[in-house]
């Protein structure tokens, strides 16, 4: 079975740059690449000044080709569209930082009842990056889990934006599901295609819908050989490495994998409750 939606509805995308819910820039490069893909040019930029404190989302100087100076203030923007006859949103920008409830609202006024909403994140796991990376998909709905064959969030503590989210659009009826990638967590300091891929191959498995971004697939690989580069450069890295190839290698279930970054999820929600 497939989630996508029927009658006059959209297949919304929502993801946010920032560190609870967006590792190695995965969710953002994928909404960033399929807005160019599929030329989704019906844009819009909400109005959401009073939702960032500045100290954490800095503003941005960017420079043009004659160094020209602009600056970049974080927000969200709406790009909609169409894709192969799908109607198509997609929702995304800076995670806020004050305000969230009013956030909620202002993000949800862009979804309507017939639209199905996809809520993507990265997070940074024990997972090795010789090896497919995994997805969690799970979803509020009880219903919409059962015929989707997703799990069932059971999740319960500390929770970030995309997380409530999650919540806000089971308690308004509406259909969502979420959809995370685990990242390795030694290597934290760049963007990581192959962690887009994944996230890009799980959109197609639980939509039916195609994404056709022919690059990824090969900078995924030149990502793969520099992080084996780098690895190679530390001991400590190269048995760290080890040990998650041989805890992955030692699980024949496929569903394994997702369970331990469901599990790794979890722990990072719960270590970053403490902390604040």
């Amino acid at each position: 079975m497939t989630f996508l939606p029927s009658g006059s509805g959209a297949l919304v995308f929502i993801a946010f740059e920032g560190q609870d819910a967006d590792a190695s820039e995965a969710a953002s490069s994928l909404v960033k690449d399929l807005i160019d893909a599929w030329e989704l040019n019906d844009s819009e930029i909400l109005d959401t000044d009073g939702f960032y404190e500045f100290r954490f989302s800095e503003p941005e100087i960017v420079r043009d080709e004659s160094n020209r100076a602009t600056i970049a203030w974080p927000g969200i923007e709406v790009h909609r569209g169409q894709h192969l006859g799908t109607p198509i949103t997609i929702i995304q920008g800076h995670e806020p930082g004050l305000k969230w409830r009013e956030f909620l609202s202002l993000i949800l006024a862009e979804v309507t009842a017939e639209d199905c909403v996809v809520l993507l994140g990265g997070l940074h796991a024990e997972v090795p990056h010789t090896r497919p990376l995994p997805v969690v998909a799970n979803t509020e709905d009880i219903r919409l889990a059962t015929y989707l064959g997703i799990d069932v969030n059971g999740y319960s503590g500390p929770i970030g934006i995309l997380g409530l989210l999650g919540v806000e659009c089971a308690r308004r009826g509406l259909q969502a599901i979420n959809l995370w990638v685990g990242v390795p967590d030694y290597l934290t300091d760049s963007p990581s295609p192959k962690a887009e891929l994944a996230l890009a191959s799980a959109v197609e498995k639980h939509t039916g819908i195609e994404i056709d971004i022919p690059v990824l697939e090969e900078e995924s690989r030149a990502w793969e050989l520099g992080a084996d580069e780098l690895v190679a450069l530390n001991p400590h890295l190269v048995e760290l490495l080890k040990g998650l190839e041989q805890l992955n290698d030692s699980t024949e279930l496929p569903e394994a994998s997702g369970d331990a970054i469901a599990a790794e999820f979890e722990r990072y929600l719960r270590k970053r409750g403490r902390e604040r």
